[in-house]
């Protein structure tokens, strides 16, 4: 099974109010009014009017770090990423400690494949801030894509120490376990990340995957079935599902001595006690074949061949339900089997019409 993929970022970009900063020459007290306005359209998703009250600004104070970050945030949220680009390297030239202009450089980034320079902004950004816990998760992000686990690793430890309950954190630390076969380590740190954020399938997932590769199939059936519930077309959920179902039936120690009793015994009405207790358990492939290997032992057990007309029936498989319903009527009785006599009947009966 495969982790689902990782999401690469807390957030894009936040956009914040930038703090004020001190440049040379110091800016207008117009830049500071007309940055304070863009911040605000910003806010409101008023990308038109944001950049108008920026480049008002920047008339003002062209060298005001803050109106070139803020204008760099505009066209980020434009798709207009080289344009972004621009304006946060010239925020930066004017203001060499702009921690937004960091950030968003290595966002835009480690989106596109460059992790040198993803890395690099990053680095920058914790210089000026090494608090920043966005930047240090990005940053182990952008190591894991470099493939340099231990580096990852480093910074995802270095977070949680200063905030223990970073979900993020601790999911992305599973998912570096799971991919070093670590997966009593990936069940630990994914656990804890569900804990913390309950309600994002992904995580559901990918619990649910390292589970099953160290046997604790029950939970990983509970793990597949939360991220189902709270995802009702994740296909990966909704197969593993079954398959964390199956492996949990076919597992319980319970029905094993059972399986392995009627197995011995091997007799027709043994094996059809056994397809029942699959057929209980929803195991319909092995219900399925437990009842050939009845009729193939006894093709008159009158039982099996109904099991399987019950099977082909509700899989709407016409033609196979019918032989199994003919051959149920051949070898069975009315008396001995009234309900499932008369079921037949009707199936072949309504069949030909």
């Amino acid at each position: 099974m495969r982790l689902s993929r990782l999401v690469t970022a807390l957030s894009l970009v936040s956009i914040l109010p930038l703090v004020a900063c001190v440049n040379t020459p110091p800016p207008h007290e117009r830049a500071l009014i007309n940055n304070e306005l863009c911040v605000q359209e910003l806010a409101k998703g008023d990308l038109v009017r944001a950049e108008v009250y920026c480049d008002l600004g920047l008339e003002f104070s062209p060298q005001y770090a803050d109106l070139w970050a803020n204008k760099g945030l505009i066209a980020l949220a434009s798709g207009r990423k080289d344009e972004a680009k621009k304006h946060f390297i010239k925020a930066l030239r004017f203001n060499q400690e702009h921690l937004q202009a960091y950030q968003s450089l290595g966002h835009i980034y480690l989106e596109e494949g460059a992790y040198g320079k993803a890395h690099d902004n990053f680095r920058r950004a914790l210089k000026v801030n090494p608090d920043n816990l966005e930047t240090r998760y990005n940053l182990a992000v952008t190591f894991m894509k470099m493939k340099k686990m231990e580096e990852a690793k480093k910074e995802l430890r270095t977070l949680l120490a200063v905030n223990p309950s970073l979900s993020d954190a601790h999911h992305t630390l599973g998912v570096i376990a799971y991919s070093e076969n670590n997966y009593d380590e990936a069940v630990d740190e994914l656990s804890q990340a569900v804990q913390l954020t309950p309600d994002v399938p992904d995580k559901w997932h990918d619990l649910g995957t390292a589970l099953m590769e160290v046997g604790r199939f029950p939970e990983a059936r509970e793990a597949f079935a939360n991220c189902a519930q709270l995802d009702p077309k994740n296909a990966s959920c909704v197969n593993n599902l079954a398959l964390a179902q199956r492996k949990t039936a076919l597992t319980d120690a319970a029905f094993k001595e059972l399986k392995d009793t009627q197995q011995a015994e091997n007799s027709a009405p043994a094996l059809y006690m056994l397809a029942r207790q699959y057929r209980e358990k929803g195991l319909l492939a092995e219900e399925e074949s437990t009842y050939r290997k009845c009729v193939k032992l006894d093709p008159k057990f009158a039982p099996c061949h109904y099991g399987l007309f019950q099977l082909f029936s509700d899989a709407h498989k016409q033609d196979s339900a019918q032989v199994a319903c003919k051959n149920f009527l051949k070898y069975g009785t009315s008396e001995e089997f009234p309900t499932e006599y008369q079921t037949c009947e009707k199936y072949i009966s309504d069949a030909t019409f």
